[in-house]
């Protein structure tokens, strides 16, 4: 919810669109939990996509390991993105309980903590080694934490756009580790509206004591982006503190009040569209008795036609 949002995404999500210089790309919306690996690659997808496929043969994820280790600069970024999209696979078959379509073999472990060794250490090579980082996350690395730690502590100048740090976090939910949200709350106060409404959607994956707390303490943030961001991810630990602003959120008149105070924001239908729908979501969510009057509402006279069909399916028994 700064201009930006984070649920977990699509297989293979649509890159946004190019942003105005100084803009973010997820300008004005609720950030769903994109826990998709690598997005720092950007405009590759694209070359991936429409040009890497052309062979005739699917590397696997240990042939493209060994591409990000000794393929030139162009290869081995393009096989870094290769490795995000069939880890992202893999998590996804894991989740759904389905056997993974890249398997690997038992040393493959071992292979990637000697890539990460060999990759330098500089501003050039940072998005390949946070690909290699969110793969030993995902592999058991038992120092995969110190090693996307050392993303989070990266100072503005080495991450201009938040976006290695931002995926940096989205990797500590893969680990389980009770250090995790003390690294990622402090973002909630950092000077980039983006990265504290990031860190706010990243939460819904950190439970504990203190993230619950935090998150509490956003519901009256002047910024709705911000404060509706909480709410969501409270929503997803069982929290029904936000849901005043859920209601909020479902208002379109918020929406206005804010566009017509920052012309910028919420000028797009679609926007307030999706906002609108992932809040109703997670009033649903919550499940509770005293929302049902809400849901009526909407589903007999909202404006919007999937509004209402999203309201119908909430009404429907569990």
């Amino acid at each position: 919810m700064s201009e930006r949002s984070i649920d977990v995404p699509d297989p293979a999500p649509a890159l946004p669109p190019e942003p105005a210089a100084g803009e973010s790309p997820y300008k004005n919306l609720l950030v769903p939990l994109v826990v998709v690996p690598f997005l720092v690659v950007g405009v590759l997808v694209l070359v991936f996509v429409f040009f890497g496929a052309v062979s005739g043969h699917e590397m696997t994820l240990e042939e493209n390991l060994e591409r990000v280790v000794h393929g030139g600069s162009n290869e081995s970024r393009q096989a870094a993105m290769s490795l995000a999209q069939q880890a992202l696979d893999n998590s996804l078959a894991r989740s759904e309980g389905k056997p993974v379509r890249w398997p690997v073999g038992p040393d493959f472990l071992s292979k990637l903590q000697a890539a990460w060794r060999d990759t330098p250490n500089d501003d050039k090579h940072q998005s390949i080694r946070l690909a290699l980082a969110q793969l030993l996350a995902q592999c058991g690395d038992p120092e995969a934490f110190d090693k996307l730690d050392s993303f989070l502590a990266l100072p503005d100048e080495q991450d201009h756009d938040g976006q290695l740090r931002l995926y940096a976090m989205m990797a500590l939910t893969w680990l389980d580790d009770p250090r995790a949200p003390e690294r990622v709350i402090p973002f909630l106060h950092n000077p980039d509206p983006y990265l504290r409404q990031s860190a706010a959607g990243v939460l819904q994956k950190l439970p504990s004591p203190q993230t619950s707390a935090a998150l509490t303490a956003l519901l009256d943030d002047p910024s709705l982006e911000l404060r509706g961001q909480a709410a969501i991810s409270l929503s997803h630990l069982g929290d029904a503190a936000g849901a005043k602003v859920l209601v909020e959120l479902l208002d379109p008149a918020s929406y206005a009040a804010v566009h017509a105070l920052e012309p910028k924001k919420y000028a797009s239908a679609q926007v307030i569209h999706d906002n609108r729908a992932r809040a109703l979501d997670a009033l649903a969510r919550l499940a509770r008795d005293g929302d049902r009057p809400v849901f009526e509402r909407l589903a007999s006279d909202d404006a919007d036609p999937l509004i209402r069909e999203a309201a119908m399916r909430a009404l429907q028994p569990r």
